[in-house]
């Protein structure tokens, strides 16, 4: 009987790759990974500030099919994290001193890790302007639960500074390049709230974990990545 219940669930919280997600593209069958996404999100922005448009990203990124697995610990957690999902965007900068985020992408390619993961296009495509008049600001993505930043994030983010830059310059002053992952503790999972997010800034080797209270955000420092002789990377925390 047991069985049957976690079959309803995996049923009931499961979501094939093929079904269309609204704002989400991904390869066809067959066809390499996007190597680019589309921007901008349909009905997202544009934004004055990056902050403004950190906190929509938020919501929209966990609302999405299976983005959050809840509390670790909590009831069927263990059968939400296998069902979950990452999904991943850019949100960059404008010659019309915009911020933007593209639509997201989930797909990833298995890892040996046992981890979430979600690959992220190193390119963002908005036929409004030419391509090397956009500015990078931020990779977005959701983990499933309250988990810090994984070697493969803080290793992407670096790759992607040598790209496009560790440092932009913006209207506002210089903001520095950052990979940012969401996180909800709800276990309401038709409308979780964005209770946080882990970000590493590679210019500082510093991350950082913010933690959302009502109407009120605080910075919590996690600590300091060093990078090994292997090329993998560990957290030097406080």
């Amino acid at each position: 009987m047991r069985q049957f219940w976690v079959f309803l669930l995996l049923w009931g919280v499961g979501c094939t790759p093929s079904t269309p997600i609204p704002g989400v593209v991904r390869p066809g069958p067959g066809e390499p990974f996007l190597q680019s996404l589309p921007g901008p999100m349909p009905g997202f922005g544009p934004f004055e500030s990056y902050t403004q448009a950190l906190m929509a990203a938020c919501p929209l990124i966990l609302s999405k099919p299976n983005a959050t697995a809840g509390r670790v610990g909590s009831q069927n957690f263990q059968i939400r994290w296998r069902v979950s999902s990452e999904y991943c965007a850019w949100l960059y900068y404008t010659p019309d001193h915009k911020y933007e985020m593209t639509l997201l992408t989930d797909q990833s390619k298995p890892n040996l890790e046992d981890r979430k993961t979600c690959d992220l296009p190193p390119f963002v495509n908005d036929p409004r302007y030419p391509p090397t008049s956009l500015k990078y600001i931020f990779a977005l993505h959701n983990h499933p639960f309250e988990d810090i930043l994984s070697n493969k994030d803080i290793g992407y983010i670096t790759d992607m500074g040598l790209t496009h830059g560790f440092e932009i310059n913006t209207r506002d002053g210089n903001v520095r390049l950052a990979v940012i992952a969401f996180f909800s503790t709800s276990n309401d999972f038709e409308s979780p709230t964005c209770d946080g997010f882990f970000e590493y800034i590679p210019a500082t080797t510093e991350m950082v974990k913010w933690h959302h209270s009502q109407d009120d955000w605080r910075m919590e420092h996690v600590g300091l990545v060093k990078r090994l002789a292997n090329g993998r990377y560990i957290l030097e925390k406080n």
